[in-house]
C-alpha cells in the first residue's frame, strides 16, 4: 500500500509538460502578430512615419515681424508721448471713479454750528427714552386662577333684555339621564329570573358543520336536476326579441 502511495507522489512531482505552441520569454501579451521594434544601427528605435507627420512633427517657424519678450516689465516712453497735450475726454476718462458705498462716519462728528445746541440736546433725552408699552393681556393677579376685578362701568350698566336670556343657565333635557355608578347593584328580579327556551337558544355558541373531504363542489345534486324553472324564471331566460333571428334568415 505504501509502495503504490509512493509512486502516486513520484507522478504528481514531475513537471507538467510545455504546449507545442509555447513561447518561451515572450515580453508581451500584445505581440502576437508581429515582431517587437528593435533598435536600428546607431542604437535608437526607427519609427516608419508618414509624409504627414514629418511635416507636423516640424517646429513652427517664426515670422519677419515676430518680437519677442521685452527684457523688462518698465518700457520707456516716447519724448513726443510726454510733451503731448491731452484732449479733454481723455482727462474725463483719466479721473477716478466715485465710490458707490459711503464709508463709515466717524464717531466723533461734531454738530454743525449752525443748529441750535438746545434743542437738539432735548431731542436726543425725548428720543433716548424707554418706550411704554402697554400689554392689553396682563393681569394684576398674584397668584394662578385669581379673578380679574370687573370694573365700576360694568357694574354700574344695565342689562339688554337679550343679555338677560342668555345669561339664563340652560336647562337639562326632560329624557337626560346622569351617569351611572361604577358599583351599581343588580336587581333581584333579574338575580332571580329564569331564561325561557329562545333565549337559552340564543346564548348557546354556533355550531359549526363538520368538514367531508370527499367533497365536490362541481357535482350538481338531483335535486338540481329535477328542479323545474318557474314561469318568471322562463320569461327572464328568453333573450331580446331584436337579439332573435328569423329561421328565413338561418336558412339563407
Amino acid at each position: 500500500m505504501k509502495t503504490s502511495e509512493y509512486s502516486r507522489i513520484i507522478v504528481l512531482a514531475q513537471p507538467k509538460p510545455l504546449h507545442n505552441d509555447f513561447r518561451d520569454q515572450r515580453r508581451s501579451v500584445y505581440w502576437i502578430d508581429r515582431t517587437p521594434f528593435a533598435p536600428g544601427p546607431n542604437g535608437t528605435t526607427q519609427i516608419v512615419a508618414t509624409e504627414r507627420i514629418n511635416e507636423l512633427s516640424k517646429p513652427r517657424s517664426l515670422t519677419a515681424n515676430f518680437k519677442f519678450n521685452k527684457m523688462s516689465a518698465i518700457s520707456p516712453i516716447k519724448k513726443s508721448t510726454l510733451e503731448r497735450n491731452p484732449a479733454g475726454r481723455i482727462l474725463y476718462l483719466s479721473l477716478p471713479r466715485r465710490p458707490l458705498a459711503k464709508p463709515d462716519g466717524n464717531v466723533f462728528s461734531s454738530i454743525p454750528t449752525g443748529l441750535p445746541r438746545q434743542s437738539t440736546l432735548d431731542r436726543i433725552d425725548m428720543l433716548s427714552q424707554p418706550r411704554i408699552r402697554e400689554d392689553t393681556f396682563a393681569t394684576d393677579e398674584t397668584r394662578w386662577g385669581q379673578p380679574k376685578p370687573v370694573s365700576f362701568d360694568a357694574m354700574v350698566c344695565t342689562p339688554s333684555s337679550r343679555l338677560e336670556d342668555l345669561s339664563r343657565p340652560k336647562k337639562y333635557h326632560s329624557e337626560f339621564k346622569p351617569e351611572r355608578p361604577v358599583e351599581s347593584e343588580v336587581p333581584e328580579h333579574a338575580l332571580t329570573s329564569m331564561a325561557n327556551q329562545h333565549l337559552q337558544k340564543l346564548a348557546r355558541p354556533r355550531t359549526r358543520t363538520m368538514i367531508i373531504d370527499d367533497y365536490d363542489p362541481y357535482k350538481v345534486t338531483s335535486a338540481a336536476q329535477h328542479a323545474k324553472p318557474t314561469a318568471r324564471t322562463e320569461l327572464l331566460s328568453v333573450p331580446f326579441t331584436r337579439k332573435q333571428k328569423q329561421k328565413s334568415q338561418l336558412r339563407n
